[in-house]
């Protein structure tokens, strides 16, 4: 993502973005962790640089987040859901300037 100023050009790494996604979910009451969804994805996360339960889509127009969950057992699951999903938008549109087009949760598994 780059922004045009006065003084030159501004990039914001991929990563940069992902760090906030994470933070998000770090600060998310009932996010146990990141999971992926697939044990195909476990083994190609292995050997690319993609990130462990973060698939995000940055067109420069547009971002397109996919998050896959571990949750607490005993949590409103939806509620935990749709926490981290205002979360996520909430970073990404404060320090990144960026309103995400969608933010997707999948609850991948329930911690006991």
């Amino acid at each position: 993502m780059k922004f045009s100023t006065e003084y030159g050009e501004i990039e914001v790494s991929s990563q940069a973005l992902k760090g906030l996604i994470r933070e998000a979910m770090v600060n998310s009451y009932g996010v146990v962790d990141l999971s992926n969804p697939s044990m195909l994805s476990s083994v190609v996360s292995i050997f690319s640089n993609v990130d462990k339960g973060i698939k995000m889509v940055d067109d420069g127009v547009d971002i397109k987040v996919d998050i896959y969950v571990v949750v607490e057992y005993g949590t409103n699951i939806p509620q935990v859901a749709k926490n981290l999903q205002d979360s996520v938008i909430y970073n990404l549109t404060t320090y990144a300037g960026r309103k995400p087009l969608e933010v997707n949760v999948h609850v991948v598994d329930v911690s006991f």
